[in-house]
């Protein structure tokens, strides 16, 4: 069985971030440490920078036997609270995010059906006593599925 369109499409931007580090010319390297679905805390032990991607509610949109998916994909830069400047960091990851992921292919090699969109950045709410601090980019999957066929 075939992985769903939904899957492929997180292993793409999975894969393109992955590729942020000094050694592939980017500022940081958060892509080293990458999670997918949730947002991690960063510990004293941990890295210093990270990232994560965190799947946002689909709007489906029924046309006969296909749907028309809208999926957003918040891809977030996290930051150890404890640094010096953590925002600065925070903001290095975002410029790396937005430079990995909107290459010339904004269809993720024909997963989407049009071109990736990117919505708003925004900071991450911090709880008190939390030991990291982020902002997240905002992108937009859109692709089909047909009934009982992701």
């Amino acid at each position: 069985m075939a992985a769903s369109r939904r899957r492929l499409i997180l292993e793409a931007l999975k894969a393109r971030v992955e590729e942020i580090t000094v050694e592939h010319g980017f500022e940081t390297d958060a892509g080293l440490t990458v999670f997918l679905g949730e947002t991690p805390a960063l510990g004293p032990d941990d890295s210093t920078t990270a990232i994560a991607i965190v799947i946002g509610e689909e709007d489906p949109r029924y046309q006969g036997a296909k749907f028309l998916i809208r999926l957003p994909l918040a891809i977030q830069a996290i930051a150890r609270a404890d640094l010096d400047q953590p925002w600065l960091a925070v903001e290095d990851v975002i410029g790396d995010i937005k430079r990995a992921v909107e290459l010339e292919d904004r269809t993720l090699g024909g997963l989407v059906k049009s071109d990736l969109e990117r919505g708003s950045v925004q900071a991450l709410e911090r709880e008190p006593g939390s030991t990291t601090v982020g902002a997240e980019v905002v992108y937009f999957a859109i692709y089909s599925e047909g009934w009982g066929i992701p």
